[in-house]
């Protein structure tokens, strides 16, 4: 059942990068070293969601934890309600992943996934588990595989709407690294809302289940001034 599943998100990430073309398979070999391999979490999250604020204060505690070491990136799904209404800070990738991951309209905010990893219990992880699952797979021992790439550009600091847990409505608050595109191509450009000085990419390097086995982050000026 494992493999069917692995097999099935392998198929649906292929599809959902719409427009983008596959990295040949003589380029596809990309040697991780143990004490080398970066983490990415990814925050499901919505602007109506009264409880995302204080995860995203528990995935900056990991990141000032880990430093360099994770990489954080918050997904907007348009399919679920917590993402809907006038303010809109989805992008299709988002709900693209949240969907590849089993991700419902009724899927209860905030979750997560620490690199796209399947659990016991699933893909989708609540903020009180990203740490335990979080060392557990920093314990790990990377190996060689053949790979995948794929870039995401992340906005960090977008200025917007947020429920507060208090009930509030906070008019001012900072978005942090939001994701705005993947392509499995090096982006040649950035969408006119985004801000290039608040931009980076990641390159994400995945397993044949899509799993995450390695991550890069990178701003967008390095990142586009790069030969």
């Amino acid at each position: 059942m494992r493999y069917t599943i692995h097999h099935t998100l392998y198929i649906l990430l292929s599809l959902v990068l719409v427009g983008c073309q596959l990295i040949p398979e003589s380029d596809r070999l990309i040697p991780v070293k143990t004490g080398d391999q970066r983490h990415v979490l990814l925050e499901f999250t919505g602007f109506r969601c009264v409880n995302c604020p204080d995860a995203a204060e528990t995935a900056a505690n990991l990141k000032a934890l880990y430093g360099d070491s994770l990489i954080l990136i918050a997904l907007h799904p348009a399919s679920n309600p917590f993402t809907q209404g006038a303010y809109d800070y989805t992008c299709p990738e988002a709900d693209s992943i949240y969907q590849l991951l089993g991700g419902e309209p009724t899927t209860p905010f905030p979750t997560g996934s620490v690199d796209m990893r399947l659990f016991e219990n699933g893909y989708f992880l609540s903020p009180t588990e990203w740490a335990t699952k979080l060392t557990l797979t920093s314990n790990l021992s990377p190996l060689t595989f053949t790979t995948d790439t794929s870039y995401w550009l992340v906005e960090d600091s977008v200025l917007g709407v947020q429920a507060m847990p208090d009930g509030s409505v906070n008019m001012n608050y900072y978005h942090r690294h939001v994701l705005r595109a993947i392509s499995n191509q090096p982006f040649a450009s950035i969408p006119d809302k985004c801000n290039p000085a608040h931009c980076t990419v990641v390159t994400i390097y995945s397993d044949q289940t899509k799993q995450i086995i390695d991550a890069y982050e990178t701003s967008w000026t390095t990142f586009s001034t790069a030969p």
